[in-house]
């Protein structure tokens, strides 16, 4: 975890019920708070906000309208989340009470990005191998992830222990992999 005190970041934001950091481009979980009677996962859901961040990135730039100051913004019954791509390292979500006015609310979300702004660290990725991506995308998004490795082994003809260790894959092999995850998926693309 960081050393942010992410607790100084919201002081005085009354509506915030949660605020969650995902390191990008691998979607991990970089910091959180929520108000102490919450009792959602933060692992869990900071790695679908990086996510659903990215696919409205490839969505709006597939419709030749994105544009770097892009939010995410999902409504519930009961919350309201804000999502913003602060750099190339960091998917900042925040979640408000949803009775809390909307123009209140991005008030507090714009004050919230400007103080995250002057503590987030520059991150320094380290490029995975791609095989390894396929692998962990394989296990996140398959209904079920044991068979559907079974069935990529079938497909490619590799086997089930090389897929398991995916570090191992040659490039041909990755490729053929990569082509069996999307076959298996329904995707045409895989935004690794």
């Amino acid at each position: 975890m960081s050393t942010i005190q992410l607790s100084d970041v919201v002081a005085d934001v009354p509506p915030l019920r949660g605020l969650f950091i995902t390191a990008m481009p691998d979607c991990l979980l970089f910091d959180t708070w929520t108000r102490p009677d919450e009792t959602w996962s933060s692992e869990a859901a900071a790695s679908y906000f990086g996510d659903l961040v990215r696919a409205n990135r490839e969505a709006l730039k597939a419709l030749s309208a994105w544009s770097s100051e892009m939010s995410v913004t999902v409504e519930s019954a009961d919350l309201l989340l804000m999502m913003f791509e602060t750099s190339a390292d960091f998917v900042v979500t925040m979640a408000f009470d949803r009775k809390a006015p909307l123009g209140m609310v991005r008030l507090h979300a714009r004050r919230i990005l400007d103080r995250l702004q002057e503590v987030l660290p520059k991150l320094e990725s380290v490029e995975r191998p791609r095989a390894i991506r396929l692998a962990e995308f394989l296990d996140k998004y398959a209904p079920d992830p044991h068979a559907a490795l079974h069935r990529v082994a079938l497909r490619t003809g590799l086997g089930l222990d090389a897929l398991r260790n995916p570090s191992s894959l040659s490039e041909a092999q990755t490729e053929r992999f990569e082509s069996a995850v999307k076959d298996l998926l329904g995707l045409d693309n895989l935004s690794l």
